[in-house]
């Protein structure tokens, strides 16, 4: 079987291409793999040698539909992790939207046997944050391709990923950052919004078991999260005990814009985004869980609080 990832070498691209190409396993469920994308080493040695021979890396060729149809060749399986973070430099939610949708459309018109996306929890596109709209919109396009094409699909849906260490996961990360060094970590409204992430090996496993396991099937769309749905405020003090921070978290009943503000002289110092304000919005949305938090097959995948500690 043939697999394209966008972004095989990547976060989450790289545990998909480990489970697909697994060498501990007597019958890989992938051959080779096409990687979409300009990087060609790996962002850490998640990969063997052996692994790694054999993928294959292009730029994928945004706006020329003939060419990203050309590419598509031969392939059985995309799966498809592409998005923006942040809307910048005239780049935005929409626009990738519109980017990802005509990637479904050349894979439909290339033979691909079935797309899998990486949406994300309760997404709508009436949402009120241009990145959970996006996302909602990219998933209709999918549908309507899949219907009127016949291409199968799937659409595996996060809300936050964690990883081996503390550096994949971003919230996670950038949070102990400031927990270690803050004597204060206030957290908008009432601490209240609960967050359901999953771990990243988690998420690979599902993406591959709505993929190359069963690329017959189409229209699953599921919630990949994590068994612990801790609220804001459980989960910063959890970490702030875990990581020796010195912080008081508190809720502050202040509105997210406020809150955000005040981690700027932070971000003009690391060059970083370090609580950006909708993901603090996300947090107090409802939308940071799965639509059955107690669905079984969660039960199974590995504990957020076990990872923190």
């Amino acid at each position: 079987m043939r697999v394209a990832i966008t972004g095989a070498l990547s976060y989450t691209g790289r545990y998909l291409t480990k489970e697909l190409l697994s060498s501990s396993s007597s019958s890989p469920l992938a051959t080779s793999i096409l990687n979409f994308s300009r990087r060609t080493t790996p962002i850490s040695s998640t990969l063997s040698g052996d692994e790694l021979e054999k993928i294959s890396s292009t730029p994928l060729p945004w706006g020329d539909s003939k060419a990203m149809g050309k590419s598509l060749e031969g392939v059985d399986v995309l799966y498809c992790t592409y998005w923006i973070r942040f809307e910048r430099g005239g780049d935005t939610h929409a626009a990738a939207s519109d980017r990802v949708a005509s990637l479904f459309r050349s894979a439909a018109e290339a033979g691909v046997k079935k797309v899998v996306f990486s949406s994300h929890t309760r997404a709508s596109v009436d949402s009120p944050y241009s990145y959970i709209a996006g996302k909602a919109r990219a998933v209709e396009s999918l549908r309507e391709i899949s219907a009127g094409t016949g291409m199968n699909y799937a659409v595996v849906r996060p809300c936050g990923i964690f990883g081996d260490s503390a550096s994949e996961s971003i919230l996670m990360n950038n949070a102990t950052y400031v927990l270690r060094r803050s004597p204060l970590f206030l957290l908008p409204g009432d601490g209240s919004g609960r967050f359901q992430p999953v771990h990243v090996r988690d998420m690979a496993s599902l993406m591959t078991s709505v993929g190359a396991a069963s690329p017959g099937t189409s229209g699953e769309e599921l919630d990949a999260c994590g068994p612990d749905c801790p609220t804001a405020y459980e989960l910063f003090s959890h970490l702030n005990d875990s990581c020796g921070g010195i912080s008081l978290v508190l809720p502050s009943r202040l509105p997210t814009t406020v809150v955000s503000q005040m981690t700027r002289p932070i971000d003009w110092f690391t060059g970083d985004v370090l609580l950006d304000g909708d993901d603090l919005d996300l947090l107090d949305s409802g939308i940071t869980v799965a639509d059955n938090p107690d669905d079984p097959r969660i039960k199974d995948r590995r504990s957020l609080f076990e990872w923190v500690e």
